[in-house]
This record gives C-alpha cells, structure tokens and sequence, in this order.
C-alpha cells in the first residue's frame, strides 16, 4: 500500500470513529460553586438544569465545615480549603442546602438551589399547502 492509501484508510477509520461516539449522549454536568463564610453559605448560580451537578464547596472559615444537600455530604472540609460533591438532582423544584460547622458551638447556614424543568421543544413546523 502506498502513502496515499494509508492516509484514506486513517481518514476512514477517524470518520467512523466520530460517527460511533456522536450516537452516545453525554450528560452535561454543571458546576455550582458554593463558598462558605462565617456570616453565610453562598451558591453560584442558584438555578440549574435536571441532571449530574458537581458542587464545588469551599471553606473560608477558620474552622472545619461540611456541606449537605440532598442527603448527601462530603466529609469535613479544613480551612481554606476546597472539596467536590457531585449529586444527580433529577427532579425539578427547589432543594435545600445545608453548610455546619463543626462545634462548639455548632453553627448552622442554609440556603436553597432552583432546579428548573427542562426545557420545552419547538413545535414541528406546520405542513403547508
């Protein structure tokens, strides 16, 4: 085979290739960036799409906090420090979040994340006569 035809059959091969993975639908993850202070416990944004959102939760408090949110914590997050969570927030609606510190005295903030329906299709176009 000359150069020629290898370079065809790479150019064959990567186009069925691109073919074959744009079949799967990858989820889109969206960030939300929570930032705990002593005074409050901040998320941006505050409204999301149903699906995986990855909580990106820093402490900027002296002392160690943790994060909760839909039944699920990571575990206690050092001064100054960053953490992840991830949660599947499939339904639509308002959930609650939870920033506490660890005690004494034990200091509780809370906040609230919007999870907005998806959105509508168009409708198909009208057949015209």
């Amino acid at each position: 085979m000359g150069v020629r035809a290898w370079a065809i059959l790479a150019a064959s091969v990567l186009l069925l290739a691109g073919f074959a993975s744009s079949g799967k639908q990858a989820r889109r993850q969206t960030q939300v960036r929570v930032t705990m202070t002593a005074e409050k416990c901040r998320a941006a944004p505050i409204e999301v799409e149903p699906g995986a959102v990855v909580f990106i939760v820093t402490n900027r408090t002296l002392v160690p906090r943790t994060f909760i949110i839909a039944g699920r914590r990571p575990k206690y997050i050092p001064p100054r420090r960053s953490r992840a969570l991830r949660v599947e927030l499939d339904r639509t609606g308002v959930y609650r979040f939870f920033c506490i510190s660890r005690g004494p005295p034990v200091k509780v903030r809370t906040s609230v994340v919007a999870v907005r329906p998806p959105p509508v299709p168009p409708p198909p176009p009208s057949p015209t006569n």
